[in-house]
């Protein structure tokens, strides 16, 4: 679910579609068609197109976004970059077991509680207005920082109610994550002009066909 590509062939900055309901189901929904290998897209390919996303979620301002992006020395960007793969496909892991009601698998665990360990590490108490708060981490702090907030969320939802709503998109090659929302609970993909219009193209042109033949 991408724009397509420019002609270097590079995948276009097109915008991201939050349609997840929540920051951690938009993160793993960054690898589209990820059932069908011939045509899955990782959307984020390098780090800048992380930081796009986490500025798109509001993770970051435009501010730190540009500035992470042109401070962050190549290599502490490539293994953030890294990290930040590693960290949505642990989280896909965690969320598919949720979905098949299984018990998940204890290195995805292990993965994400290294990251939430880091983000505890990473907080402290503030004082403003003469009242103390728990703050950060900072989101900018470093090339990896947005992780934390990312993981953090994540265990928020994976703690929550909310649980109980996640949903998956019916088309069998998208199948992204999705809270359901809706007022009966019958949401069957994750955008209805995208997925939802070439299902119903589908279906109509194999009823075309079958009146044809």
């Amino acid at each position: 679910m991408f724009s397509g590509y420019n002609k270097g062939g590079h995948i276009m900055a097109a915008p991201f579609q939050l349609v997840a309901g929540h920051v951690a189901l938009d993160f793993v929904n960054t690898l589209d068609n990820r059932y069908d290998p011939e045509r899955r897209i990782d959307l984020l390919p390098s780090y800048a197109r992380f930081i796009a996303f986490v500025r798109q979620s509001g993770i970051l301002t435009a501010p730190q976004a540009r500035r992470l992006v042109r401070a962050a020395p190549p290599a502490a960007a490539r293994a953030a970059h890294h990290r930040a793969i590693e960290l949505r496909e642990t989280l896909h892991s965690l969320f598919r077991a949720v979905r098949e009601g299984r018990r998940p698998h204890r290195e995805s665990l292990n993965t994400l509680n290294r990251v939430l360990a880091e983000a505890a590490l990473a907080r402290g108490i503030d004082c403003g207005n003469g009242h103390f708060r728990w703050a950060g981490p900072d989101p900018a702090a470093t090339p990896s920082a947005p992780l934390l907030i990312l993981a953090s969320a994540a265990a928020d939802l994976l703690t929550s109610a909310d649980l109980a709503s996640l949903r998956e998109c019916g088309a069998p090659a998208c199948r992204w994550l999705f809270l359901d929302h809706s007022k009966n609970h019958s949401r069957r993909w994750c955008d209805m002009k995208v997925c939802g219009n070439r299902a119903k193209a589908q279906r109509f042109h194999a009823r075309q066909r079958e009146v044809a033949g």
